[in-house]
């Protein structure tokens, strides 16, 4: 692969599946769903009224694009172009680097019940790069 990959990706396709991958983690993150027991296994106390700085969700869009554009210019390289092969791809980004990164930090962080943390967030993030992959590759 050389930097010539980079004219053949989709880049509308890496930004609307950076903001589904976004969304994803909207709707995982909020308490009904996961939120509760991510801020209970991190040891997170939000209080009444409380809420996340804004310049947090523009980070994490930037890091969901990073991450969408990386994957793209994988589908590039591999030629996946079915949907078939973006979740296959997307299973082999989201275990090989994502559900693994998450494993070691969870190791490290010495959050009160790591392996809980790291289910959440790992599970998560192969979930959104499955989403990712998916929509990159039939999208090209």
């Amino acid at each position: 692969m050389s930097f010539d990959a980079f004219s053949d990706v989709n880049y509308l396709a890496v930004l609307v599946a950076a903001l589904a991958y976004f969304a994803l983690g909207a709707i995982w993150y909020i308490p009904p769903v996961m939120g509760t027991t991510w801020q209970k296994a991190g040891g997170i106390e939000v209080q009444d009224g409380q809420g996340p700085n804004p310049i947090l969700f523009i980070g994490t869009y930037v890091a969901y694009f990073a991450a969408g554009l990386a994957t793209a210019l994988l589908a590039v390289g591999t030629g996946t172009d079915t949907a078939a092969e973006g979740i296959v791809l997307g299973l082999i980004v989201g275990v090989g680097y994502a559900f693994t990164a998450a494993a070691v930090t969870a190791l490290y962080d010495r959050k009160p019940q790591p392996m809980v943390w790291w289910l959440v967030n790992g599970i998560f993030n192969v979930i959104g790069l499955v989403v990712v992959a998916l929509i990159i590759s039939v999208w090209r």
